[in-house]
């Protein structure tokens, strides 16, 4: 038995400072082993302790050591089963697509999502995966982008499904002629989980092979442009990654 409750959060101020939040559960059999983590686009701050998540209404509070954030929802929440097979599925809930957020002692906007795991992620058909969001006072963009023998590719505009013809690390065309592009100014984490998620868990070598050790990634915060025919261009911050397995 497998199973995986992972919460993210984020918060981006209008000058740009970020705060990203994690907390996550893994059951494999009798073992259980809990962390959580903070990232300032600086530094990385772990703790080994859960996190106090709560919902009530528009509202989402997350309290952890050296951690204190309140989402208030703007948009409704989005939910999908992301992949599912006889082996368990991979359960994705949008909870705040964009919120107005106090994390510490940044202000700005926001996203939070709650993934749930019934299949171990080295045993999912995946090579490479791209997840992101683009936020401004008007527009909402969250895209989840699978490439591998199971492929599946999801964007939602404003809460609405829609379809990229193209999406990559430097940006999404949508198939209505919107454009989206990155500048990939900041990295504000890289390398393989080895030395970065996994560092922080002690006891993950216990559940994890080797080979999601080799795992990579790289998250960046980009300042991101939109340009939709027949109407002025918008900018605004984007938190966006790319996962590729070995």
């Amino acid at each position: 038995m497998f199973e995986l409750s992972k919460w993210y959060g984020d918060c981006i101020s209008e000058s740009g400072d970020l705060r990203i939040a994690y907390s996550a559960r893994v059951r494999y059999g009798r073992l259980k082993i809990g962390y959580s983590g903070l990232l300032d686009g600086q530094t990385a701050a772990h703790a080994l302790h859960r996190a106090a998540i709560a919902e009530e209404g528009r509202t989402l509070s997350w309290e952890a050591p050296r951690l204190s954030a309140t989402w208030i929802r703007q948009d409704a929440e989005l939910r999908a089963t992301v992949f599912e097979s006889e082996a368990g599925a991979v359960e994705w809930r949008c909870v705040i697509p964009k919120g107005s957020v106090a994390m510490n002692e940044v202000r700005g906007l926001g996203y939070a999502e709650h993934v749930r795991m019934t299949i171990a992620p080295w045993k999912l058909p995946i090579r490479t995966l791209r997840w992101g969001r683009f936020l401004t006072p008007r527009t909402t963009l969250i895209w989840i982008d699978w490439v591998g023998p199971f492929a599946t590719r999801m964007v939602f505009l404003n809460g609405q499904r829609v379809l990229a013809e193209r999406l990559d690390d430097s940006g999404l065309l949508l198939d209505n002629e919107v454009r989206v592009s990155f500048d990939r100014a900041h990295v504000v984490r890289q390398g393989s989980l080895g030395s970065t998620v996994f560092a922080a868990v002690p006891g993950i070598g216990r559940i994890a092979p080797a080979r999601m050790f080799r795992v990579t990634e790289c998250k960046w915060k980009s300042r991101a442009r939109m340009q939709s025919p027949g109407a002025p261009d918008e900018e605004g911050w984007c938190v966006h990654e790319v996962v590729n397995w070995p």
